[in-house]
């Protein structure tokens, strides 16, 4: 009967090594200092998580979805896992997320709010991804989701963040105050409804729109992005505390 493989010392945990090996057809046996590989000297719990991320392709939705991890988890369990193979890790001070499936381009389709159309059409003349400046200075990565619903970005891991509505919501609340809106601020764990997270301002109206969050509850602040690209457009001025409709643009919204 096969026993599954043992390759630390019960004693002292240091590595073991394979001494004598035997053909279970011919017979045939071989003995001498035989290292096992890398992958061997994994555990059970951490082979069968490398075998899900090569199973989903490094989807790291799909591996959250299988294995009930938020995405740091899955993240901390891929360094740690890298760390305990001797792979080195290329980490430029960036935050990473493996991107697969790439859209270059996306169509714009006729219903395509003019936020929408604006979005696609700046992105397309990037080949789908590219980096763009946050209001305090640093940078980010953003891309289209795979399914073409929306944009995906390392600085937002929780899906449906920045689907295509609450794109067209933040310029809907901007216009309805008149062309200017508080951003809010969701992050602060403040309620929807309470003078931190109003709900005519950005972040809350998307919060309420298109994620169904009711008043009283915190919702997730994904603002900060989302505005850094409605002024990356072109659509909007992305300003300390505000958001406001660039002028320009007034003239595709009344078209």
């Amino acid at each position: 009967m096969e026993k599954e493989l043992v390759s630390h010392c019960p004693r002292c945990s240091n590595d073991l090594i394979a001494t004598h090996l035997i053909c279970k057809d011919c017979n045939l046996e071989l003995s001498g200092n035989f290292g096992l590989s890398k992958f061997d000297y994994l555990s059970t719990d951490e082979l069968d998580f490398v075998l899900t991320f090569l199973k989903y392709h490094g989807s790291f939705k799909a591996i959250q979805g299988e294995k009930s991890m938020s995405y740091p988890a899955v993240k901390k369990k891929i360094s740690e896992i890298v760390k305990k193979l001797g792979i080195e890790e290329t980490n430029d001070g960036k935050e990473n997320v493996i991107d697969t499936a790439l859209i270059s381009f996306l169509q714009k389709e006729p219903n395509d709010s003019p936020v929408i159309a604006k979005i696609k059409e700046k992105l397309n003349e990037c080949d789908g991804k590219t980096t763009i400046k946050l209001l305090q200075g640093d940078t980010c990565e953003i891309w289209f989701e795979p399914n073409g619903k929306g944009l995906v970005s390392p600085k937002i891991p929780p899906a449906n963040q920045l689907i295509w509505e609450a794109f067209d919501a933040a310029v809907k609340v901007v216009v309805n105050n008149g062309g200017k809106a508080a951003k809010g601020n969701a992050r602060s764990g403040a309620k929807l409804g309470s003078n931190e997270l109003p709900l005519n301002s950005v972040e809350g109206y998307i919060a309420h729109k298109v994620h169904g969050v009711q008043e009283g509850e915190t919702a997730f602040g994904p603002g900060f992005v989302i505005s850094a690209v409605l002024d990356w457009a072109g659509i909007c001025k992305n300003e300390r505390g505000f958001l406001s409709i660039n002028p320009s643009f007034v003239k595709e919204l009344n078209k």
